[in-house]
């Protein structure tokens, strides 16, 4: 008599994964749009060098460190990933599932660089 159920009798053959759309310009345009709306001095661009590894890139006006870091926005098979880059330091902010969840924690972080230049460093030496 067996004891196993139903779903541990699933092989992983039968298992498939659908491919995710590549980032485009409908994400560019609304990307723009909601970061206009917190950050309007901020620019997003579209990059990549096709469209399967298309990028939404995040700038502050002057693209200085100083100002604040960028940020980069990449298609996953599982979500969208949000890297922040900031004085040549690549930092995972996170993988989220919608790109309305990107922009709520991208809100919350530019809500702090927004409009005013990082403090001068406070380093002696």
């Amino acid at each position: 008599m067996s004891i196993k159920r139903p779903g541990d009798q699933i092989s992983q053959n039968g298992a498939f994964a659908v491919r995710a759309r590549p980032l485009g310009y409908t994400e560019l345009a609304m990307m723009q749009q909601a970061i206009a709306e917190v950050a309007p001095d901020w620019s997003v661009e579209l990059q990549g060098i096709c469209a399967d590894e298309a990028t939404l890139v995040l700038l502050p006006e002057d693209g200085d460190d100083a100002t604040g870091p960028s940020f980069v926005i990449s298609r996953e098979t599982y979500g969208f990933r949000l890297d922040q880059v900031h004085w040549d330091t690549l930092t995972e902010v996170g993988v989220f599932a919608s790109l309305n969840d990107v922009l709520g924690a991208l809100r919350i972080r530019l809500a702090f660089c927004s409009g005013r230049a990082a403090p001068p460093s406070v380093t002696l030496h």
